[in-house]
């Protein structure tokens, strides 16, 4: 049985020391709970915080933390778009980069007008967790795959941090040290591929 996911709340800490610090703006890719906009603008207030999502009633709820919000599908949206947004100081993805039917095809338009110094900083679901989440994400990530990712459009991975790196329960121990014996890989690559749940990356212009 797939035990409850950790709380998102308790990746607050490592989010706010790895965003830029009093940000003119910051872009976020899809609404949340707006727990991290709130702690972030607690501490800068004078910061402007902004939120992209497609849905309709997603979009409604984010007008109750963000500066402005803005209903658009960010997969689809022309280069004018994204050009009104090139003084943001970070662009934040909290659990959505990954569910972009083409995420790289966003990476490619924020690259076009992102400043030197802004950053992108991403909370990514591991494909690799040893505790699956219910609701697969679309696309499905290693640490491989996301270092690829950002690569592959013009960004370096500048920070990572492993969240939820918990000791694995026995039985999956187990279950690893036979998948290692059985496919040739090292075990302890196995386990720190199992133990993060989540990645959170923070990637600037190469």
């Amino acid at each position: 049985m797939s035990l409850p996911e950790p709380s998102h709340h308790a990746y607050l800490g490592p989010y706010l020391s790895t965003l830029p610090q009093n940000a003119r703006l910051l872009v976020q890719a899809g609404a949340t709970d707006g727990a991290l906009a709130r702690k972030y603008r607690a501490n800068y207030p004078a910061s402007s915080w902004l939120v992209a999502d497609a849905d309709a009633a997603q979009a409604q709820q984010a007008r109750e933390y963000a500066d402005r919000v803005h209903q658009v599908d960010l997969e689809h949206a022309g280069d004018t778009f994204y050009k009104h947004l090139e003084w943001a100081d970070g662009w934040i993805f909290d659990g959505t980069l990954e569910q972009l039917q083409e995420p790289g095809k966003v990476l490619a338009q924020v690259r076009k007008v992102i400043q030197c110094d802004a950053c992108i900083v991403a909370r990514i679901a591991n494909a690799r967790y040893w505790n699956a989440p219910a609701a697969q994400p679309r696309q499905h990530l290693g640490i491989d795959g996301i270092l690829a990712l950002f690569e592959q459009h013009g960004f370096r991975v500048v920070n990572g941090v492993m969240l939820n790196p918990a000791p694995l329960p026995p039985a999956v121990a187990d279950a690893l040290q036979l998948r290692a014996a059985q496919t040739g890989v090292p075990l302890d690559v196995l386990i720190d591929d199992a133990q993060p749940s989540h990645y959170l990356i923070k990637a600037m212009p190469a």
